[in-house]
């Protein structure tokens, strides 16, 4: 009977063993093998000096490179890395081990810039930006922005501007490699306006009569014009009502672009600078974009609403206030211009 009961205790012992064994050889196959097998993922993270390795374990989920963030933080802590993750950008995918993305993790070592580029940003302002940060020359960046090889079929207007990206750079933020090149950058920015083109905004153009292009030119005028949210559907609206009646649209954003300059107020004379983008002197759109819109101003334009206002003017503090006739504009101007 002894013998019995002690053989039942030797057989557990030995299954827990076995388990433990299994549960540990597991642990560090699953430690050395990729993170998934599946479709492949790849993304930039960006790592803050405050970030917990929750945080960082959740930011990895989200850019599809883990499914699993409990697993994550457990090997963070098993391992000892959780308090030593150090801030930088790091290149990930799904094909990494744990124990490599834990190494890149901890190294420090940044394979990337972030570089925030705000709405409306001119080509050229872009350029300035990239030069600062020592990623590549601004000459460079402005040759590759004036090359079409990188555009889209809808990204080509029929009237002649120096730089035919301007307008399709979107207004992001960007985790650039160390060492990309300047047509690089701007693929990479012509490909996220892509994916920000909604299907919406592509009906919207058709039912204005207009190309995505038209489109973009527009948004970038009312992206110029429009310092708050709230002016940017009403002045869209404003500028759609001119078109539709074939009245100039005077943006002084637009004669800011071809002066290269930007000044709160224009006076007669300047009003009457012979160039395509003096939307005073010429109706219609100007040849292109005068700056990358936002994803804001690109939906202010598709989902901009009939109105009965035909004037604006800004104030000291930027905020728009519209008037329907010329005389109430006027009044508007000698209350409200600084």
């Amino acid at each position: 009977m002894k013998n019995h009961t002690w053989n039942k205790k030797q057989i557990t012992v030995t299954l827990v063993c076995c388990f433990i064994i299994l549960g540990v050889v597991s642990a560090e196959a699953a430690y050395y093998a990729p993170i998934s097998f599946l479709k492949p993922a790849e993304a930039y993270i960006e790592v803050h000096d405050t970030m917990t390795a929750g945080e960082i374990a959740a930011e990895l989920q989200n850019k599809g490179i883990i499914s699993n963030t409990w697993w994550f933080r457990a090997v963070a802590t098993l391992t000892g890395t959780a308090n030593t993750m150090k801030q930088g950008e790091y290149l990930v995918n799904n094909r990494m081990s744990l124990h490599d993305l834990m190494a890149k993790l901890v190294s420090g070592k940044s394979e990337a810039e972030r570089i925030v580029i705000p709405e409306g940003y001119t080509v050229r302002r872009i350029a300035q930006v990239l030069n600062q940060k020592g990623l590549v020359k601004e000459a460079d960046f402005l040759s590759a922005a004036a090359d079409t090889k990188n555009l889209y079929p809808y990204m080509y207007g029929n009237r002649v501007v120096t730089f035919p990206s301007e307008g399709f750079l979107f207004p992001d933020t960007y985790f650039i490699p160390r060492g990309a090149t300047a047509d690089q950058i701007v693929k990479m920015m012509l490909d996220n306006f892509d994916k920000h083109l909604t299907e919406n905004m592509r009906e919207s153009a058709d039912q204005h009569n207009m190309s995505i292009y038209q489109f973009v030119t527009l948004a970038s005028m009312v992206e110029k014009e429009a310092q708050y949210e709230e002016d940017q559907p009403i002045i869209a609206a404003v500028f759609l009502k001119r078109l539709k009646i074939h009245m100039p649209l005077q943006s002084d954003a637009s004669l800011s672009y071809s002066l290269g300059s930007h000044k709160s107020a224009y006076s007669i004379e300047e009003t009457k600078i012979d160039s395509p983008y003096n939307t005073y002197l010429y109706t219609g759109l100007p040849p292109g974009p005068i700056g990358n819109p936002g994803v804001n101003c690109l939906k202010a334009v598709a989902e901009a609403k009939d109105t009965e206002y035909l004037f604006f003017v800004a104030d000291a503090k930027g905020h728009n206030h519209f008037s329907r006739t010329y005389e109430e504009h006027m009044q508007n101007v000698k209350e409200y211009m600084p």
